[in-house]
């Protein structure tokens, strides 16, 4: 049997959604090389180098292309750059385009809505469903692309459009690193301890919202150390909420070691790491900017220590009523999120 040649599968996205866009990406190229599935991920942060001709490159992948991923987020469906890809992408029925679901919109185009589509927007908050998506995700590429009859090429005109529109994104995106942002905020960088069940309650309530969690924990990509990932990513934020949880136990050496004191001094604390970023977030993004949010413990005994420099600071406390959740919204809506409950999609039979 001879040998299939690699075809290539473009990544649709917008550049705020890069974090989930490349975590996701990572994932199923993993899935893909498992199946020797003939086809390479394109995308333009991987793919486009210095000094290489963008628009050559781009003419020549979409030569080479077989359809489409499109990462759908209100940020992408915004976007001018992510609508005409598609309208290039949408205009061969035959060509294999897959919507991903982000986070739900209430304007997708209705083009995009009959096609099978993948919803992410809970399942990547929970690692195992994620990585089911993902595997089921991979088996449907591989099936498609070995069952599928050669491609015509795409008309000149259209490839040589494409490309422009392409290569004027991958510019544009590396020319506004260090522009101010202008568009309304629609990410928030969720900083957590060990209490897995309060960080999935809080992620779960801002996509509820319409807005994206940043979770670090859930983050793949180059490798590089825990803090330089954090740095690397948090400078990007305009709005952090941090989860303060009973997870450690602590004690003042000068209390510990009081003759008859010792294991009654302890209190209980938040993580190291916890405490670390919430002084950077509250320097970094100021204090209208942070969330904190409290988690009582379960046991009445010992009491929550609270870092001594936040004395009188007041931190909003996650209650079975949920309030908390309508606070929060309100505190987004101040500081220019744009608020929405967001929809479920519904598939076109």
């Amino acid at each position: 049997m001879k040998k299939q040649s690699p075809k290539n599968l473009f990544i649709s996205y917008a550049q705020v959604d890069s974090e989930i866009v490349e975590q996701f990406i990572a994932l199923l190229n993993r899935e893909l090389e498992k199946r020797r599935t003939p086809v390479d991920i394109w995308m333009d942060r991987a793919a486009l180098r210095p000094g290489e001709q963008w628009q050559d490159a781009i003419k020549a992948a979409v030569l080479n292309s077989v359809g489409m991923l499109v990462f759908v987020s209100p940020a992408s469906m915004q976007s001018d750059w992510v609508k005409r890809e598609l309208e290039t992408a949408l205009s061969d029925e035959q060509r294999l385009v897959i919507p991903v679901i982000v986070a739900h919109v209430n304007d997708l185009p209705s083009a995009l809505v009959r096609r099978q589509w993948l919803d992410i927007s809970t399942a990547r908050f929970d690692k195992d469903e994620l990585l089911r998506l993902v595997d089921r995700l991979a088996s449907d590429i591989h099936s498609w692309i070995l069952n599928q009859p050669a491609k015509q090429p795409l008309p000149a005109s259209g490839v040589q459009k494409f490309a422009e529109l392409a290569a004027n994104n991958a510019r544009a995106a590396t020319t506004q690193i260090n522009e101010p942002d202008l568009h309304p905020p629609d990410s928030v960088f969720v900083v957590h301890g060990h209490d897995t069940a309060a960080l999935q309650l809080v992620c779960k309530a801002l996509v509820g919202l319409g807005v994206r969690p940043v979770v670090l924990s859930q983050l793949e990509g180059s490798a590089q150390s825990l803090l330089q990932k954090f740095f690397n990513t948090s400078k990007q934020a305009r709005f952090a909420i941090v989860l303060l949880t009973s997870d450690d136990f602590g004690a003042s050496r000068l209390q510990y070691e009081t003759e008859g004191v010792a294991d009654r001094a302890l209190q209980f604390r938040a993580r190291q790491n916890v405490i670390l970023e919430l002084g950077f977030f509250y320097g970094h993004l100021g204090w209208e900017n942070v969330f904190v949010l409290f988690k009582k413990a379960s046991k009445v005994f010992p009491n929550f220590e609270r870092p001594s420099d936040l004395e009188g600071a007041v931190f909003d406390i996650i209650d079975e009523d949920g309030k908390w959740k309508s606070i929060l919204a309100k505190k987004l809506k101040s500081v220019g999120f744009q608020i929405h409950r967001t929809e479920t999609i519904k598939q076109s039979e």
